[in-house]
C-alpha cells in the first residue's frame, strides 16, 4: 500500500514542477482546419492529409502543431473508469513537427467529434518558437500564422529573429 501512495505522490510532484509553462493555445493566432468530409451523425470518417514542413536555416527553434479542442478532458490519472484530476477545456496536441527534425507527416482530420455525433471537431494549426537556452527558462511561445496565397494550402510564420517556417497541406 505504501508503494502505491509513494508512486502517486511522485507522479503528482513531477506533474506540478520542473517544466516550463508555455503560453496556452490562442486559436486566433492559428489557422482553422477542418475535414472536407461532412459529419453525417452516423459514422466518423477522417480526411487524411499529408503535411510537408519547411524551416529556414537560422532563427530560433520553431514548431508546427495541430491541436484539437477537447471538452471535459482528464488532466492526468485517467484510470479508464474514473478520472482523478478532471479539467474543463483543452487544446490537445494531435500532431507536431519542429525545426530540429523536419520530416513530412500525416494526420487524419475527423469529420465528427465522435462516432454518432453531429458536431465537427475544432482543429487549429499553430506555430511556435523558442529562444535558445534552458527550456525551463525559455518556454515555447505561440506565433501568428498566416495563410500564404498560392495554388496549394500553405501556412507560414516568422520568429522574432527572422527565421521562417512553412507548412504545406496536401489533401489528395
Amino acid at each position: 500500500m505504501g508503494t502505491v501512495t509513494g508512486l502517486i505522490a511522485a507522479l503528482a510532484i513531477w506533474g506540478i514542477g520542473g517544466h516550463a509553462k508555455e503560453s496556452p493555445v490562442d486559436p486566433a493566432k492559428g489557422a482553422k482546419l477542418a475535414s472536407r468530409i461532412p459529419c453525417d451523425g452516423e459514422t466518423n470518417p477522417a480526411d487524411e492529409v499529408t503535411l510537408a514542413p519547411t524551416f529556414s536555416s537560422g532563427g530560433l527553434e520553431r514548431s508546427f502543431r495541430i491541436e484539437v479542442y477537447e471538452k471535459d478532458y482528464c488532466k492526468r490519472f485517467d484510470l479508464g473508469f474514473k478520472c482523478l484530476d478532471a479539467g474543463h477545456d483543452l487544446w490537445k496536441q494531435e500532431w507536431s513537427v519542429d525545426s530540429t527534425n523536419a520530416v513530412n507527416g500525416s494526420v487524419g482530420l475527423d469529420s465528427c467529434n465522435e462516432w454518432r455525433a453531429k458536431e465537427p471537431p475544432q482543429y487549429v494549426l499553430t506555430g511556435w518558437y523558442r529562444e535558445p537556452g534552458d527550456p525551463k527558462q525559455h518556454p515555447w511561445k505561440q506565433a501568428d500564422i498566416k495563410k500564404v496565397q498560392s495554388r496549394w494550402e500553405r501556412y507560414e510564420f516568422t520568429d522574432p529573429n527572422g527565421g521562417t517556417a512553412r507548412l504545406e497541406i496536401d489533401r489528395d
